[in-house]
C-alpha cells in the first residue's frame, strides 16, 4: 500500500511538473514572439537588404538544377499570349526594322538589273519590228528585199542604185529607231533606280 501511495504521489507530481513546464514553455514562446516583433520593428530591412551581395548569392545558385525543376509547359500554360502581344508596339517595331534595312537601296539594286534586262528585250523587239517594217516597205515599193537570216537578196530587184538607196534609207530608219529605243530604255533605267516607276 505504501508503494501505491508513493506511485500516486509521483504521478501527481509528474502531472504538476508537466503543467508547470507547459506554462513556462507557453510563456517563453510568448516572450520570444514579443522580442522578435520588437526587434523587427526596430530593424531597417531596406538597409539590411542593401548590404546583401546579390551577385554572391547568384553565383552559388545552380542554374541547371533550377532549370531541371522548372516545368516549361506549366509556365507556358500560365502565360496570356494575347496580353503579351497587346503590349508589343508592332508599328514601332516594324518601323525600326525598316529603318535598319535600306529598302530603297534593295529596290534600286534589284530593279536596276530588271531594268537592264527589260531595256535589252525592248531593243531586241525594236530591231525585229524595224526589220519587219523595212521588209514590208521594200515589198510595197518593189525594192530588193534582203533576207536577214540568209544574208542574201531576193526578189526581182530594181537596179543597183535602187538597192543602195533602199539600204541607206533602211539604215537611217534603223539608226533613228535604235536611238529612240535606247533613250527610252535609259530613261526607264534611271526612273527605276531613282525609285519612280516608268
Amino acid at each position: 500500500m505504501a508503494l501505491g501511495c508513493v506511485g500516486e504521489v509521483a504521478a501527481g507530481t509528474a502531472r504538476r511538473a508537466r503543467r508547470a513546464l507547459g506554462g513556462v514553455a507557453g510563456a517563453a514562446d510568448a516572450v520570444v514572439r514579443t522580442l522578435i516583433e520588437a526587434v523587427l520593428d526596430r530593424v531597417d530591412l531596406d538597409a539590411l537588404v542593401s548590404r546583401v551581395d546579390v551577385n554572391l548569392i547568384v553565383e552559388r545558385v545552380d542554374v541547371n538544377q533550377v532549370a531541371e525543376r522548372l516545368d516549361v509547359d506549366q509556365v507556358a500554360d500560365r502565360v496570356d499570349i494575347d496580353a503579351v502581344i497587346a503590349r508589343i508596339d508592332l508599328v514601332g517595331l516594324t518601323r525600326d526594322v525598316l529603318n535598319e534595312i535600306d529598302i530603297g537601296r534593295i529596290v534600286r539594286d534589284t530593279g536596276g538589273g530588271m531594268a537592264a534586262e527589260t531595256g535589252e528585250a525592248i531593243r531586241l523587239l525594236g530591231r525585229r519590228g524595224d526589220r519587219t517594217v523595212n521588209q514590208l516597205a521594200d515589198r510595197l515599193l518593189g525594192r530588193a528585199v534582203r533576207d536577214a537570216r540568209a544574208g542574201g537578196e531576193r526578189g526581182t530587184g530594181g537596179g543597183k542604185a535602187a538597192a543602195q538607196q533602199a539600204a541607206a534609207g533602211q539604215a537611217a530608219a534603223t539608226q533613228q529607231a535604235a536611238a529612240e529605243q535606247a533613250a527610252a530604255a535609259e530613261q526607264a533605267t534611271a526612273d527605276t533606280q531613282s525609285g519612280r516607276t516608268p
